[in-house]
């Protein structure tokens, strides 16, 4: 005795499909093109660099470089505990947050002359090069030079 296949179509077969909506409005997706677009890599090696100029340096900074350092790592702190926190299905160890917030602190601090002001661009420093070690480690960079 062999078996016939069914005469009658299944059922799913006949199924059609409705049109797939996005869950997002027009203008959300447009926002969210121009930023990406807009996005730029972090300067790892200009970091890098700077952190180098700053920590290991004989000769620090003269004073008038210090204020755009110090705004540079601001800047650069800012992005990397945006990195080393926005992952949600990991939380950030204990150990990173205490390193954003105190980059936080110290960049808030106001900057006089002299000694004060290479001091607190030593003590931020410090904590980027923290910060950039724990985002290298665990998420990593492509940096912008890579093709």
């Amino acid at each position: 005795m062999t078996e016939t296949a069914p005469t009658a179509e299944h059922p799913l077969s006949q199924h059609v499909p409705e049109k797939h909506i996005p869950p997002g409005t027009p203008e959300l997706y447009a926002d969210l093109l121009k930023r990406l677009r807009a996005w730029t890599p972090l300067p790892i090696r200009e970091i890098v660099a700077t952190l180098d100029r700053v920590l290991e340096s004989p000769v620090p900074p003269p004073d008038r470089d210090l204020v755009y350092v110090h705004w540079q790592l601001r800047s650069w702190h800012e992005r990397l505990g945006r990195i080393a926190t926005a992952d949600r299905r990991f939380p950030p160890a204990e150990g990173v947050l205490l390193l954003v917030q105190r980059g936080m602190a110290i960049g808030e601090e106001p900057i006089g002359g002299g000694v004060q002001v290479l001091g607190i661009v030593r003590r931020l420093a410090s904590v980027v090069a923290d910060l950039l070690d724990h985002v290298m480690l665990f998420h990593p960079l492509r940096d912008e030079d890579d093709e």
